[in-house]
């Protein structure tokens, strides 16, 4: 979600705790549907950017059927919960938290494989028809409550979040943090493996999971959030506890060791570069009024991308992230309002970060920041009003920008081929 900063009004105000559910760019068209600031339709190319083509894979309808995805609590959960997508090699995976199941579909949207709570769905109609074994395709039953972030790794593997039973639930002495989280493994076939606690296979569940992700060589790196930190947890493949780390947020690093800023911890994600993870960085300072010597406020002083060596925990690089300037002309009295976009990390492909923002017109906005020469691009990408309902997204390895995107009657899946970058006259981007 794009940060504003238009105000004296700092990003995270309660950035004290973690938050009820993965912030994506549909809490931010939440707000702008509420004041209006939606135009009829998301028009790529703004601001002259170049425009990155769409392709619409297929949709999904709502409902409690195999085929379809339950977004808006349509079966009347006690909570939204999350849904995630994720993509490898051109095969999707979704996990749906208010439905209590994961879908593997091919782009086409056939599907692939079903693993679903059989006490809050119905029988799939794939198995009670008895079609399932000729065609193929993988219909398992598992007790979830609330699956959420998910990660494939190279054998299909399936790591996806899941919060634990009541008795299984832990408090943490000393923090009062409740460890109410697990990652569950299932193979290709469906069949569940065994989950990973913060130690390893069978561990102590973790605290509020941001992300799950697969390296290069089919590591896992598990982010999690307490109340006064963000944790890091490093497995192999077989479930092996690398390295952990605990990132306070009262021990931030600071822009060239500057003092008097107020850093907040935006995103984590791992580096593709070795045992190493990316944190993006938001700061702002005080106003002090120089009359009266007393603060006024909060203003942006930037943002920033830092790169953490696992082992040691040390900064070994970093880079600025240059906010967007924007600006929005009010249709009544025709003035013209001043405001920056502050880009969020999405992630790492090859030599480059990606970022997006969304602007008070609608418009997408991906950037693209070279590690190497710390140069970057911007591109437009479509994404109209009415598929704001609902937005998550995710990065391939390879640079594939991958959405699920929830209009009123239904979900459409979509992705951007920025792997095509070289075409672009951008180098390749491994």
């Amino acid at each position: 979600m794009a940060l504003y900063w238009m105000s004296m009004i700092p990003r995270h105000e309660n950035d004290a705790s973690p938050p009820p559910c993965h912030l994506t760019l549909a809490a931010l068209a939440v707000l702008a549907l509420l004041s209006g600031a939606f135009s009829t339709a998301c028009n790529a190319g703004a601001n002259g950017q170049q425009a990155i083509a769409r392709e619409q894979l297929f949709t999904l309808s709502y409902g409690p059927a195999e085929d379809q995805l339950d977004l808006f609590q349509v079966q009347g959960t006690d909570g939204s919960r999350k849904t995630r997508i994720a993509m490898r090699d051109g095969v999707f995976w979704f996990s749906n938290g208010n439905s209590s199941k994961v879908l593997r579909l091919s782009s086409y949207g056939d599907i692939l494989s079903v693993v679903y709570n059989a006490d809050r769905n119905p029988e799939p109609a794939l198995r009670s028809g008895g079609t399932a074994g000729k065609t193929g395709r993988i219909i398992e039953a598992y007790p979830f409550e609330a699956p959420g972030e998910i990660a494939i790794d190279s054998e299909n593997t399936l790591y996806v979040e899941d919060r634990m039973p009541p008795e299984r639930r832990v408090s943490e002495g000393g923090t009062g943090a409740s460890l109410e989280y697990a990652v569950l493994r299932f193979n290709k076939d469906g069949k569940f493996i065994d989950y990973l606690g913060q130690e390893g296979i069978g561990g102590t569940p973790f605290p509020f999971i941001q992300g799950i992700f697969v390296t290069e060589s089919d590591d896992v790196v598990v982010i999690s959030i307490e109340q006064e930190a963000w944790l890091v947890h490093w497995f192999d493949s077989r479930g092996g506890l690398r390295n952990s780390l605990k990132l306070p947020r009262n021990a931030l690093p600071k822009p060239g060791g500057q003092e008097g800023f107020l850093a907040s911890l935006d995103r984590v994600v791992p580096d593709t570069k070795g045992r190493a993870i990316i944190l993006q960085v938001d700061y702002s300072r005080e106003i002090v009024d120089t009359q009266t010597k007393s603060r006024s406020g909060i203003e942006y002083a930037g943002s920033w991308l830092y790169r953490m060596d696992l082992a040691r925990g040390a900064v070994t690089d970093r880079w600025e992230i240059p906010p967007q300037d924007m600006s929005s002309r009010n249709s009544e009295d025709g003035s013209t309002r001043k405001y920056m976009l502050v880009p969020e990390l999405l992630g790492v492909a090859g030599e480059r970060f990606f970022f997006v923002t969304i602007d008070d017109d609608s418009h997408t906005t991906v950037s693209i920041l070279g590690r190497l020469n710390k140069s970057v691009r911007r591109f437009a990408i479509a994404i109209a009003q009415d598929e704001l309902y609902f937005n998550t997204m995710s990065l391939s390895r390879d640079g594939v920008i991958s959405a699920l995107l929830g209009s009123r009657y239904e979900a459409r899946v979509v992705w951007w081929r920025f792997d095509k970058l070289a075409s672009l006259g951008v180098g390749p981007l491994k």
